[in-house]
């Protein structure tokens, strides 16, 4: 019985802390570049995983159109309109290793998806398809967690004109730039 309870225990655990998918709805003007980071908010802030190379969701990009960036996982991310070739994977502060999207340790059910959830975003934006930075329209969002206590949940401009959250429903983190 200890041994059914503690299977059970470690299984709500694992569901607990796992990955969940990522959503990010674009229905702002400009184009979004930034990187996801995930993290293991309970054991050290360890591991921690997020884009190498930026992610770029085009202006008008959301579930609406159905150009919405969506990542299930790690791995499957890659048949995603906005898919990243490789992962940096922090397992402690010193030393990140640089995973390609389709390597075991990233699998669904493995230990570092069972660990990590998406809880926070560096991004700027950019006039559509041109590398002329918005700097009024840039920030650092999180989701409150023990390795990031009181990060930005919202954002909004200086001149009212656009704005950016990252919340969770249901399991689904969800970044939102308007």
């Amino acid at each position: 019985m200890k041994k059914v309870l503690l299977l059970l225990g470690t299984a709500a655990a694992s569901l607990a802390y796992s990955q969940g998918m990522l959503v990010i709805n674009n229905y702002s003007k400009y184009d979004y570049h930034g990187f996801m980071i995930a993290g293991n908010s309970s054991v050290g802030c360890y591991p921690r995983v997020a884009n190498e190379a930026e992610i770029v969701v085009p202006a008008d990009s959301h579930i609406g159109n159905g150009h919405e960036l969506v990542y299930k996982d790690y791995l499957n991310q890659f048949y995603s309109l906005y898919p990243t070739t490789n992962w940096v994977v922090y397992l402690n502060p010193n030393t990140p290793t640089i995973m390609p999207w389709d390597d075991i340790n990233l699998s669904p059910g493995g230990t570092i998806s069972n660990t990590t959830r998406w809880y926070f975003t560096k991004f700027y934006t950019t006039l559509p398809g041109t590398n002329t930075s918005n700097p009024e329209f840039q920030a650092n969002l999180g989701l409150p967690n023990p390795c990031s206590p009181n990060p930005l949940t919202y954002f909004a401009t200086a001149s009212g004109d656009n704005s950016a959250e990252i919340f969770v429903i249901s399991g689904i983190t969800y970044l939102q730039l308007y």
